[in-house]
């Protein structure tokens, strides 16, 4: 039964991202038409479950013409340097672009970019993690899994703070999650804040099981 529980799940989300490619492909037709082109791009760097949809929702509202879960994380044939090079996006978030061997390309790519980090406390993450991705087929299943999943953001989190280290005009530590906003975020890109609500997507919905 975990077998056809587990295969249920994985054709589920295949579907899923399936339909998430065609919705990105009409939405990028959608802001060639509607929105201008920032410089410099925006990558969003973040550990997945550490805010990474606010700051999505964040710099749209700051006129970015943004994507998350980029192809849902289906690689190009191109490869991903040369579908940022050649897409209409200006901001990108969540994966690929939190694999640490693709900031390193990224940022040799698209010098002068924007790199936006957000923290977050590992056994919070794995709460996030267990009551978000309880569905999907890289769900916790059990003590070990954790143990995993905090190590890989340990890891990935030393590798970027060590890479970006004395650069603060290209990277930015947002801790969404413990409440920074619109003001720290605003000041490094350079943008007016705006009158609006700094965006804590989902906060609500776990909140009570943080």
């Amino acid at each position: 039964m975990a077998i056809k529980s587990h295969w249920l799940r994985v054709i589920i989300t295949r579907i899923y991202r399936r339909l998430l490619m065609v919705y990105q492909f009409f939405y990028s037709i959608k802001i060639r038409l509607t929105l201008g082109k920032n410089d410099p791009m925006v990558f969003c760097i973040g550990f997945p479950k550490t805010g990474t949809s606010s700051l999505d929702k964040a710099l749209a509202i700051l006129g970015y013409r943004n994507i998350h879960w980029p192809r849902a994380h289906y690689k190009p044939k191109c490869g991903w340097i040369e579908y940022i090079r050649k897409s209409p996006y200006d901001s990108f978030s969540d994966d690929p672009i939190c694999d640490f061997p693709l900031i390193k390309e990224i940022d040799k790519a698209f010098p002068g970019s924007k790199f936006i980090n957000t923290p977050r406390e590992p056994d919070s993450i794995v709460r996030s993690w267990e009551n978000y991705f309880k569905n999907a087929p890289w769900n916790i299943e059990n003590e070990e899994d954790k143990k995993v999943l905090i190590n890989r953001y340990k890891k990935y989190s030393d590798n970027v703070l060590k890479y970006f280290e004395n650069r603060p005009q290209d990277f930015l530590n947002l801790d969404i999650i413990g409440g920074e906003g619109w003001e720290k975020l605003c000041e490094f890109l350079d943008k007016p804040i705006p009158d609006v609500p700094f965006p804590r997507k989902r906060v609500k919905k776990y909140k009570s099981k943080r």
